[in-house]
Order: C-alpha cells, then structure tokens, then sequence
C-alpha cells in the first residue's frame, strides 16, 4: 500500500485479491491531510487482515455532500430506502405504507441525526418511546425493516460499520419467542361453516360468501384470492393459478408474497361453486373472480372493518382476521393427514415454515420402530 501525491491531492493505492484499488483525497497534501490520509489507510489494513474489507470503497472514502450526497440524515436515507423498494416492487403496496408509517414516527424521535451517527442508545431511547404507543410485535416490524434499510445502504451511503437496528432486532426477537411459539386458535370446521352460512344469509354481505368459500378451501392469502381472474382457472375448475395478489386495491408488481407462482387443486364443492358462479355472472376471461360490488378489487381493510367485523359478531364467534382463515385452512388440512411436503407446494409456505408453525396440528406419534411389535408378529 502506498500514498501518492498529486498535486494537491493524495491517493492510496492497493491491492486486495489481485485487484488493484485506489482512492483519491482533494486538498488534502499538507501535514495535517497526511496524517489523515494515512490514518484511512492503515484502517483498509486492519480491515482486509479481519476480513472487513469494503469492496465499494466508501467506508474509507471522505464524506460526500452536495447534489448527490453519501452523508445523509437517517430520515432521508429511509426515504431514499422507501423510494427502492417503490421503484423496485419488491415488496406489496401495504408494506410500501407501513415503511412510510414508520418514516413518520422515525422523523417525530430522531431528527436530523445524520445516518452514520446514529448509534445502539439512540435506538434504544427511539424503542423506549415507541412502546408508550405500540405493542412488541409492532416494534418487531419496526426494527425488521429499519435494519433491512441499514443493510441496504452499505457501498451507497455513509451508515455505521456495526447496523445500530440489528441488537435491538435480537433482543426483540428473543424477548418473543422465548419458548417455541404459540399460533392462535384457528377457526375450527364448525366456525369456519358458520362464518360461510353467515354470510349467505346477510342482506348486505352475502355478495362475498363465494369469495370467503374459497378462501377456507384454498388456503390462499387474500390479496391473491382477491387478483385470481378466470382466466387463471384450469379445465372444468379444477386448478387455480395462483401468480398476482392485489392489495388496497394495487397489484403488487412481484406477484405473489414470495414471488413465486403455484397451482392450486380445487375440491368439488369449489368446482360446483365456480361452475354456478361463472353461469350467473358470465365473465370475459380477464375480468375478477371475486369482484367487490361495485366491480372493482376488494379492499382488505374495508371488508375487514365492515363486512367481516359483523359477520363475526353476528355468529358470537371471538374476532381473528381474515387471515386466520388461511391459517385454520392449513391447520385442519395438516390435521386430516395432508402431506406437509405437498401442502407447502399448495399453499405458497416453504416446509421449514409449514413444520415449525403448524406442528401443533400434526399429530404427535412415535415414529420409531417398535422393535419388539415386530418380533412379536413374525
């Protein structure tokens, strides 16, 4: 590694794996910028030695301001994480406005900290006063996606070496899952009827019974129930594509909430449905399976605030979300010794997560050989 000078300038030059790096500092060939300078680069050696090394170059780098800043406060560093995720689609429309919740209450505790400043006590002092107005499962999220935008803005702007979200992210976790994690009570088949036959009979709301059949008998999240377009049905009804989801109305841009697409078979109960339902409304291949009223896509939180919140109530049966038919969907199919394996495929899970959070519905049996059975019958 050496230091070369360049007029009024000094760059580092090195090598890491071969590669030749280099890195240039303005006005900085006097006494003072030297000893600066080569403070920055016995730094990238400790850093290549520990294996720290910052292939972009812009954790040695000086600070850059102006029209495209790398120092920036950590509001406008979550804004400009706000702004990817928007420009990318990679995640669906209500996690975009759950981001810009929590930009708000980010700028209300922290200011104008410049992001490479902030530190693991000001996050804690941020958390302390989060919790005066939001549960943990609340702050969960919080942190989840603050730490996700730390991590995204290394190699782009200034942030710290250690993320200052991450321990706070552990120890939320921990705090929350200190034995293995208890799911709620899903709806049992007789809840799960009585929500359907509820609907079926109420004046205002039985336009969504087929919508609610399909969801206890598919598994499918909402959003992707709410995006299925008969075009998307296989021959007879028997199969479901299931590929988009939709959400407060916007399709989200990746599809699925995993991205991936599946194919989902249906029973005759939901082929008979569909049969019934094409017949009565006669729809043009692109046009919504399970429109709202007025034709347009359901909105999750108008049905859940409305229509749902009174059907629940109507049927005394204690308020879970929508969502919670998905979750009784999966949890009474693993109960009627569905394969986890090819349930997972069904439901859009992965194993590792369909295993770890419905094993409470699988039933607990010895799977080892009884030995002495066996001699017993031969």
């Amino acid at each position: 590694m050496q230091i070369d000078r360049r007029g009024k300038r000094l760059v580092i030059r090195w090598k890491f794996e071969g590669k030749p790096y280099s890195l240039s500092f303005a006005g900085c060939n006097t006494t003072i910028g030297m000893l600066m300078v080569e403070g920055v680069a016995n730094r990238i050696k400790l850093d290549i030695a520990s294996g720290n090394f910052d292939r972009t170059k812009l954790k040695y780098a000086p600070q850059k301001l102006g029209k495209n800043p790398t120092a920036i406060t950590a509001i406008e560093l979550f804004q400009k994480y706000i702004q990817h995720q928007e420009k990318e689609g990679t995640i669906q429309h209500g996690s975009i406005k759950r981001l810009k919740t929590i930009a708000s209450k980010l700028e209300k505790f922290i200011g104008d900290i410049p992001a490479q400043k902030l530190t693991e006590t000001m996050v804690k002092n941020v958390i302390a006063q989060w919790l005066e107005s939001a549960n943990n499962h609340t702050i969960k999220t919080y942190l989840y996606f603050l730490k996700a935008c730390w991590d995204w803005a290394k190699g782009k702007y200034h942030v710290p070496d250690i993320n200052p979200w991450e321990s706070s992210l552990e120890r939320s976790r921990s705090r929350n899952n200190p034995t293995p994690q208890k799911t709620d009570t899903p709806f049992t088949i007789t809840e799960l009827g009585a929500i359907i036959g509820a609907f079926d009979r109420h004046p205002s709301y039985c336009h969504y019974t087929d919508f609610v059949s399909f969801l206890a008998g598919t598994a499918c999240r909402f959003g992707e129930a709410v995006a299925l377009r008969w075009e998307n049905l296989g021959v007879n009804y028997s199969t479901a594509w299931i590929g988009s989801s939709i959400s407060r109305g916007v399709a989200n841009k990746k599809g699925t909430k995993t991205g991936k697409s599946r194919l989902v078979r249906l029973s005759p109960t939901l082929q008979a449905m569909l049969v019934k339902r094409f017949d009565r409304l006669n729809p043009q291949p692109t046009d919504l399976v399970f429109p709202s009223p007025t034709g347009i896509p359901i909105n999750d939180r108008r049905f859940r605030a409305r229509a749902w919140t009174e059907v629940l109530e109507s049927c005394q049966i204690d308020y879970q979300t929508p969502y919670q038919v998905r979750h009784a969907a999966i949890s009474h199919a693993l109960a009627n010794s569905a394969n986890p394996v090819d349930l997972s495929e069904q439901t859009g899970h992965s194993v590792r997560v369909m295993l770890s959070t419905y094993a409470h519905a699988i039933e607990q049996k010895c799977l080892f050989v009884d030995i002495q059975e066996l001699e017993n019958q031969s």
